[in-house]
């Protein structure tokens, strides 16, 4: 079994049902952050509060509307004033903002919220894509049974048109010239609001009588593959790379001792040292017999802390030694020689001052000199110090680890290209083509740059690294869209020019995306998400088409009904219905693994292309 079957099974056989606001969706949750952080992710769970259903501001609705249109049989007035407000609640729930459903009972729900966010470079910004799909199930009522449930479009439209419609036929009986008409003008209007009965008695089936649905393909499926995507554009990160998020408030920053961006630095000068002042400097190895190393007065306006010194012979320019520092010529170190007093040496220990004996009034010549090869400037170096790099092996030949025999433009020439090296030549390490190739032609320098620079940039992969990719996992979707609503209204600022990608019931049928959804209101998906899942599915060669979902309200229509870019994936039955959508049926049985890899696969390369 793949892992996206078992993510599957957990959620709809182990778990099982999930209504929103249960326990069993606090464990759904539980799991989905575990296996979230299991990826390397930074995870938030964002808890809120929520109703426990969407069915009960139905029933509300529905009783409102028919006791207004009884009033209008004897009082025009307040009959109207309360019709048109159970039409002005309808819609408002049906576009995604629901308002009396708020004072029904509410319960516990939560997001899981996983952040990959990769390192920006300076003046990068970085791409948001947010992946959502609900883990939350519903509960099925007659409406969504298989033989009603093509007519639930049907339903969905007289349940938000109705109450417009009785609104304006009371309105029209309120008029002087409609006095007459009662109280038949009465009567119909009751006989139009008993359409509402249908919707009403779908809602208290579903309260009472029915049970959640193990949701198998809606949406254990789309969960199941929103993590598959994570696992695919994630990259792995070591168990000592990983920890966990540090959230810190200003107080906490100025005890760290850290700065805020808008503070301006200022840097003062420091006050000159003076003559006095005395700085440590170590001498080794004078090539005198009778100096120690001590503490030599240095003038002030020189500061080389820790640098050590040698005689040179008279003549001789200094050089760095790694045995014995930087060594500086008089004028550079800023020596002034005439001051010395000749045989002391100015002691700052802490003990009395007292001379040091007579150094060698000469520096010894070097036994010889050996000169350096032609092509390189410099003073030569004596056996004497050559034998004590050798010795000590500092020398460049031991720390690049060839003999002294070794030619580079032979070694080169035989080498002859990149395509000839492997990890286990003779050097041990990537050497570089230097001379003709075996061709005879030399190497080309921009091939030889495109080489490397394929090679330093192997392990990045810049379709995902300018991207900041949020996996959202949303709970309460079934109770009105609460996961999607709590999010938006937290990082609402965040998320402006973020493109959301919902994953909603994608375990059987053929896979789609869809270009226009909604409840009361629909809305067109973004046009480049649009336009790019059409470009993604030709040159992946998917299977891959845009269809229209009316008459409910999904995450993505919540997105879009604020003004964020959106679009969902869904899969489609051949009749273009959900299969097995909200109904008893739903069972990991009738789940296809091969339409929920195509979704994973499909995603994966949407998000590249972004």
């Amino acid at each position: 079994m793949s892992l996206v079957m078992e993510q599957i099974r957990e959620l709809a056989d182990t778990i099982g049902p999930r209504p929103a606001t249960t326990d069993a969706e606090s464990r759904a949750a539980d799991h989905i952050e575990d296996t979230m952080r299991s990826y390397g992710v930074d995870v938030e769970r964002q808890e809120f509060d929520c109703p426990r259903s969407d069915g009960r501001a139905t029933i509300v609705h529905g009783l409102l509307l028919i006791g207004a249109s009884v009033l209008a049989v004897w009082w025009s007035l307040p009959a109207l004033a309360l019709a048109a407000l159970v039409a002005a609640l309808v819609w408002l729930d049906a576009s995604g903002k629901p308002v009396i459903s708020r004072y029904l009972g509410s319960g516990p729900s939560q997001n899981l919220i996983g952040r990959h966010v990769p390192r920006a470079r300076r003046n990068e910004r970085l791409r948001r894509v947010v992946i959502v799909a609900h883990y939350d199930t519903a509960r099925p009522s007659f409406l969504t049974s298989p033989g009603f449930v093509r007519h639930l479009g049907t339903v969905a439209v007289l349940t938000r048109w109705v109450p417009v419609g009785v609104t304006i036929w009371i309105a029209l009986t309120a008029l002087p010239f409609a006095a007459s008409w009662k109280p038949w003008s009465g009567y119909v209007a009751v006989v139009g609001a008993i359409v509402m009965l249908v919707p009403v008695a779908a809602a208290l089936q579903k309260e009472l009588l029915s049970h959640a649905t193990d949701g198998a393909n809606d949406n254990a499926s789309g969960v199941a593959a929103m993590l598959a995507v994570m696992a695919a554009t994630v990259p792995e990160v070591e168990e000592s790379q990983r920890r966990a998020p540090v959230r810190r408030g200003q107080e906490a920053v100025e005890e760290a001792g850290e700065l805020d961006e808008d503070v301006v630095l200022e840097y003062r000068p420091v006050a000159p040292a003076t003559r006095d002042e005395q700085l440590p400097i170590e001498i080794d190895d004078l090539g005198m017999d009778d100096f120690r190393t001590t503490d030599i007065g240095i003038p002030a306006q020189v500061e080389p802390t820790g640098i050590g010194t040698s005689v040179q012979p008279r003549g001789e320019t200094s050089v760095y030694r790694e045995d014995e520092g930087l060594g500086l010529d008089d004028a550079e170190a800023g020596w002034d020689l005439e001051e010395a007093v000749p045989g002391q040496v100015s002691m700052d220990m802490g003990f009395e001052d007292e001379a040091m004996p007579e150094p060698v009034a000469e520096v010894p010549e070097p036994e010889e000199y050996e000169e350096e090869p032609s092509g390189r400037r410099g003073r030569s170096r004596s056996r004497r110090e050559r034998d004590d790099d050798e010795d000590e092996g500092r020398g460049l030949r031991d720390w690049l680890g060839i003999g002294r025999g070794f030619d580079v433009r032979r070694a080169g020439k035989e080498i002859g290209s990149w395509d000839n090296l492997d990890d286990d030549d003779e050097f041990g390490f990537k050497a570089g083509a230097a001379g003709e190739s075996d061709a005879g032609d030399y190497a080309d320098p921009s091939a030889i740059a495109a080489r490397i620079r394929r090679r330093v940039t192997d392990g990045v992969d810049r379709a995902l690294a300018e991207k900041e990719i949020w996996f959202v996992a949303t709970g309460a979707k079934e109770a009105g869209g609460w996961g999607m609503r709590t999010l938006l209204d937290a990082y609402g600022e965040d998320l402006r020019d973020a493109m959301f990608i919902n994953i909603d019931t994608v375990g059987a049928g053929g896979l789609s995306f869809v270009s226009r959804e909604g409840g009361a209101t629909t809305h067109r998906a973004d046009r480049r998400l649009v336009t790019q899942a059409k470009r993604t599915a030709r040159e992946n060669d998917m299977l891959v088409k845009g269809r229209e979902r009316t008459g409910t309200v999904s995450d993505a229509s919540v997105a879009l009904s604020r003004g964020y870019r959106a679009m969902s994936v869904m899969a489609f039955d051949i009749n273009g219905r959900l299969p097995n959508w909200h109904w008893h049926t739903d069972t990991i049985d009738a789940v296809s693994e091969p339409t929920v890899e195509q979704a994973v696969r499909f995603v994966t390369a949407l998000v590249r292309d972004l």
